[in-house]
């Protein structure tokens, strides 16, 4: 990566801007005037360029448009496809979207007038359907609901709790009072429906009894007429509501045709967003303005010409020590999908190691023997060539299919090794359908058969790879000038593990390898035990090198981390087994087809679905875990360069059809 520092003429700004966005190889960081050049000028002189106002009605606009994109696609009858792609759209188009911005404007603000006019009506309809069910208790009562008192009397309506004694609270409010009438106009499980009539100088009183039970005034202020009056009324209303409703739907989803142009303009709204927010990280004079940014070191001749261009004075250097640098892994075309685990975990620092090209081909080989059948294999493979070959996929969708692509290859090939073919499918299928026994041969060996041998090479798997990630940190410690860190604490735990294995298989292979594998293993101990406090002091040294010894428990337990290898490969082949057995217990003969065939598509179904996420989890946590664990430094920025961040149209050359 190179730091980029630029000097060029306010006249050009706009011009460049346009350009190195168009080119999208610059991240253009926040500028401080500390260039002896520029020590002269005070803050004043230098000002950072934010025009408040286009900024605000440029997020109006957006907001309002990407609310009318939400509002289309609520009524889109389109089917969706599989997978979202953006699509291709010719420079110049692109940029005639801002000339002719004003009639998608007006085309917007109808989609949000009349989505606006139905969250309205939706809202009427939903307090009109409460006033219903407010209302249907008191069907039964025939007096005006307005009519709550006469010249001597109050009427008051209300509720009580169901379980409350009307009887006993008739009687208390009769008691020693003239003129008192309480109805119970209707009841449910929850509530008792009162009419209460009292004369005036009675009915604080009597209120303040019935409140003592549990009653709870209903005012119906705003209804005129009898229950059913209303009720009838408010009904009739809701229809109509409800068809004003259904034509604004209507009307919404006939503008549905219009999504393409609006998700364009939306996408030209958010480039000319940027742009101005890119201002900010610039300083400027009267005549002249001055940026720095990040510019990929292979990329540094195409903005080179670009500056130049513009008429620019320009600088390229390398980081300083201190500098936060941004981080853009590139790899080959082989190892590039498996940057999608890099990602997920964390991006390397800068000044780290991109593990990806490292861990790229035991990703796959262990996605492999975890799922290890080889008709699993064809069926992701082919799968995800079909995917990457009819969708035009971008950024992490294509990066985790082709991926997956190359770990479907991975499977077949294990799988074939192994010997599973939907399990023993095949075997099964000949022996139902055609009364013959046939027989396909591991072309290495069958792991259920002899689990063992599974497991010893599922654990030096495990060695190499770890071995492969001390290897990664010593070359880092040798490189930062650490040679005597890479030799005590990387290079000893290799003569420990080498030989301890030497020791533990020489009475299996060679009885030659016991000793030297023992006294190889004794002398890396040694040097662990001699030089782990190196750097501490006092009984620090002697205690440092018994817990650097002590680290021995570790690495077996990383080690023995990779037996997963075994037990899920395990899994996924007597589950498929399992499922072939069940499809095969109606026997030979139509039926017992048949019901072979259905098993055999739901039950592989669920055993491909349910172990190929389990291979993805546990060959990623190998991964992150015990591999990263070994030398991985995260922390990077991921380099974001000034482009064009569209989000449903891919803008392409004028020339180029649409490629990408």
């Amino acid at each position: 990566m190179k730091k980029a520092a630029v000097i060029g003429l306010d006249t050009e700004k706009e011009s460049l801007i346009a350009d190195l966005m168009d080119l999208g190889v610059m991240q253009i960081t926040q500028r401080e005037v500390m260039d002896e050049a520029l020590e002269d000028y005070s803050s004043k002189e230098l000002p950072q360029e934010v025009n408040e106002s286009i900024l605000a009605a440029l997020e109006l606009k957006i907001n309002e448009t990407s609310l009318a994109l939400e509002t289309l696609q609520k009524f889109n009858t389109q089917k969706e496809p599989l997978f979202f792609t953006r699509r291709a759209m010719k420079k110049k188009d692109f940029a005639d979207l801002w000339e002719n911005r004003e009639k998608t404007y007006e085309d917007v603000a109808h989609i949000l007038a009349l989505n606006d006019r139905r969250h309205k009506l939706r809202e009427l309809i939903n307090k009109k359907q409460a006033d219903l069910a407010a209302l249907r208790p008191w069907l039964v009562y025939d007096l005006p609901l307005e009519q709550r008192a006469t010249t001597n009397t109050r009427i008051n309506l209300g509720m009580l709790p169901a379980a409350a004694d009307v009887e006993s609270l008739r009687q208390r409010v009769y008691d020693g009072r003239e003129a008192v009438f309480l109805k119970e106009i209707n009841r449910d499980k929850d509530l008792i429906y009162l009419a209460v009539v009292t004369m005036n100088e009675n009915d604080e009183e009597v209120l303040n009894i019935l409140k003592q039970h549990g009653y709870t005034p209903v005012p119906f202020e705003d209804f005129s007429g009898t229950a059913e009056e209303n009720l009838r009324r408010i009904a009739e209303e809701i229809v109509a509501d409800e068809g004003e409703c259904s034509r604004i739907e209507e009307e919404i989803t006939k503008l549905c045709p219009l999504k393409e142009s609006v998700e364009a303009v939306y996408d030209r709204l958010i480039v000319e967003r940027d742009k101005e927010k890119v201002k900010e990280k610039l300083l400027n004079t009267k005549r002249t303005f001055t940026l720095e940014g990040w510019v990929p070191e292979s990329c540094q001749e195409a903005a080179a010409k670009t500056l130049e261009k513009h008429g620019c004075c320009y600088a390229f250097r390398d980081p300083k020590e201190d500098e936060n640098v941004p981080v853009l892994t590139e790899n080959s075309g082989l190892v590039d999908p498996f940057e999608a685990i890099t990602e997920m975990y964390s991006l390397p620092d800068y000044r780290g190691v991109d593990p990806t090209k490292y861990f790229a081909f035991f990703y796959a080989m262990f996605f492999g023997i975890m799922l290890s059948d080889a008709g699993y294999g064809i069926v992701i493979a082919i799968a995800c060539f079909v995917v990457l070959h009819r969708y035009a996929l971008e950024g992490m969708t294509y990066r985790m299919i082709k991926m997956f692509f190359y770990c479907g290859l991975s499977t077949v090939f294990w799988g074939a090794l192994f010997g599973g073919w939907f399990g023993d499918f095949f075997q099964v299928a000949a022996r139902v359908m055609f009364g013959k026994e046939i027989t396909i041969p591991a072309l290495w060996f069958n792991p259920i058969e002899d689990p063992t041998k599974l497991l010893i090479w599922s654990l030096i798997f495990g060695v190499i790879h770890l071995f492969l990630g001390m290897g990664i940190k010593a070359s880092m410690l040798i490189k930062r000038g650490q040679w005597k860190d890479a030799v005590f604490d990387i290079f000893s735990w290799y003569m420990v593990i080498g030989g301890a294995a030497m020791w533990l298989a020489g009475s299996s292979i060679s009885q030659a390898l016991v000793k030297p594998g023992m006294y190889i293993a004794a002398l890396g101990a040694a040097i662990l035990l001699l030089t782990g406090g190196r750097n501490n002091k006092g009984i620090g040294k002697v205690t440092g090198g018994l817990s650097s010894l002590y680290n021995i428990t570790s690495y077996i337990s990383d080690i023995l981390s990779y037996s997963r290898l075994l037990a899920l490969g395990l899994a996924t082949g007597v589950i498929a087994n399992v499922v072939n057995t069940m499809g095969s217990l109606k026997g030979s003969g139509l039926a017992g087809t048949i019901i072979l065939l259905i098993v055999f598509a739901f039950g592989h179904t669920f055993n491909l679905a349910i172990n190929a996420l389990g291979a993805f989890v546990h060959s990623s946590r190998l991964q992150y875990i015990e591999f990263f664990g070994k030398f991985y430094e995260d922390g990077g920025d991921e380099f974001d360069p000034l482009r064009k961040n569209t989000k449903y149209v891919r803008v392409v050359e004028d020339t180029d059809g649409g490629r990408k």
